[in-house]
């Protein structure tokens, strides 16, 4: 008879991300936080990790709008405190998703994926339905909470918005 181990459901811990969001209904903004992450996945064994986090929003199925954060040189723990606005109107918001992806820059090929994870109508795990419940009960208001982050094979799994973005 062999050994059994058994692993975590997540294998590889990719790292967490802070993020804030709220909604001002009278104005049709979703403000989104992105504040810090930590413990991230070194994506670069040489010179350390170079992170960044681009945020998309989709609607339904359709990427409506790219950002970015600025990149944090050699740091797995780095502070962004970044915000970024998108225009939604109050009839769409049930139908939006936001896609937080952080990358590590890389010079010299594409960059490196670290980890994802997706907030909104097809959130990409009980976290981030809970955040996204908390913004809808309590507009106006900011809602910090901190998020693991997924492998992109996981979220394409369960969020349909996952596999709208690169």
């Amino acid at each position: 008879m062999g050994i059994f181990c058994k692993f975590p459901t997540n294998e590889v811990e990719l790292g967490e991300l802070l993020l804030s969001l709220n909604y001002l209904p009278s104005a049709g903004r979703l403000n989104v936080d992105i504040i810090r992450a930590k413990q991230l996945l070194q994506t670069d064994m040489c010179q350390g990790s170079d992170p960044f986090v681009k945020v998309q929003l989709v609607t339904g199925l359709k990427l409506m709008k790219t950002k970015k954060t600025s990149c944090m040189r050699g740091t797995i723990d780095p502070c962004y405190n970044e915000s970024f606005s998108f225009r939604v109107p109050q009839e769409e918001l049930c139908e939006v998703s936001l896609v937080f992806t952080v990358y590590g820059h890389n010079v010299k090929s594409s960059n490196d994926f670290v980890g994802r994870i997706v907030i909104g109508q097809f959130s990409s795990g009980p976290q981030e339905t809970t955040h996204w419940r908390r913004l809808l009960g309590s507009q106006r208001t900011p809602v910090e909470q901190w998020h693991s982050l997924r492998s992109r094979a996981e979220c394409d799994r369960v969020s349909p918005a996952s596999l709208e973005v690169t």
